[in-house]
């Protein structure tokens, strides 16, 4: 199984287990369960923009925090782009803002736990274990189109020196191949993306980012998909799609702080 299910407290949150033989790395998908946001965010609702409360979804980061055991929550305007906050061990205080137009969050500093909110689009997380360096990255079609998990592994490899086959990567549970409908797929979708097609207007979103991180030279061994549609699991995830006006689930990982 991909997956591992972790339930602490009322919390319910998924790891992958590509990750699991690397103590000095922390990450969680988490499901609705278990915050304090009401209908229609309930209940772990961890986006500020979508009109729930604010102090509601700051208390649902903090369960998602002490859950985690970090002591830092790393989170963007995120805006279907491609562009990059990069934290290094040499400015640790950026982790303090909350800076608009990104979608890659990229660090090596131990403690700085990075979040993508997603309600249908995929959390591409990476570690590199020869660099001890981690990504986080909100992708959805609009960042196939752009190649933004090949412009993640670009960023890796000239700011921290990643090679390609070293990249351990995990697609969260998002849009699957069911639900990934575009009825203008003609005008949204660049030739290249059509054969990813598997049924009239219906496009494989899944295997269309195994191929571009493939191309890119990450091993497909290294390379974890969730298989877990965001659209059909109601009970688990928030679904754009589906129901519109909802929360944002959250995806988070992080190096261990030294002091762990």
């Amino acid at each position: 199984m991909p997956l591992h299910q972790v339930r602490q407290g009322k919390l319910v949150y998924y790891r992958f287990a590509l990750f699991s033989g690397f103590p000095e790395l922390v990450h969680g998908i988490f499901t609705r369960h278990g915050g304090i946001s009401p209908p229609p965010y309930h209940s772990l609702n961890l986006s500020l923009t979508v009109g729930d409360q604010p102090e509601r979804v700051l208390y649902n980061r903090q369960l998602l925090r002490e859950a985690l055991g970090v002591p830092e929550l790393v989170s963007v305007g995120q805006v279907h782009g491609q562009k990059a906050l990069i934290i290094s061990s040499s400015e640790p205080q950026s982790a303090q803002l909350e800076p608009q137009g990104l979608d890659i969050l990229i660090t090596n500093v131990p403690g700085l736990a990075l979040m993508v909110k997603q309600a249908d689009c995929q959390s591409v997380i990476f570690y590199d274990p020869q660099q001890r360096v981690i990504a986080n990255v909100h992708c959805g079609w609009r960042g196939n189109v752009q190649n933004i998990l090949g412009q993640t592994v670009r960023c890796l490899q000239e700011n921290f020196g990643s090679r390609p086959p070293d990249l351990l990567v995990g697609i969260s549970p998002s849009l699957g191949p069911c639900c990934a409908q575009f009825i203008n797929y003609r005008q949204e979708l660049p030739p290249e993306f059509w054969p990813y097609q598997i049924r009239p207007d219906y496009f494989d979103l899944w295997r269309l980012s195994q191929d571009q991180l493939q191309a890119q030279g990450v091993r497909p061994e290294q390379i974890q998909l969730a298989g877990l549609c965001s659209r059909c699991q109601a009970a688990d995830f928030f679904s754009y799609r589906r129901d519109r006006h909802t929360g944002r689930n959250a995806t988070v990982i992080a190096l261990r702080s030294a002091d762990e």
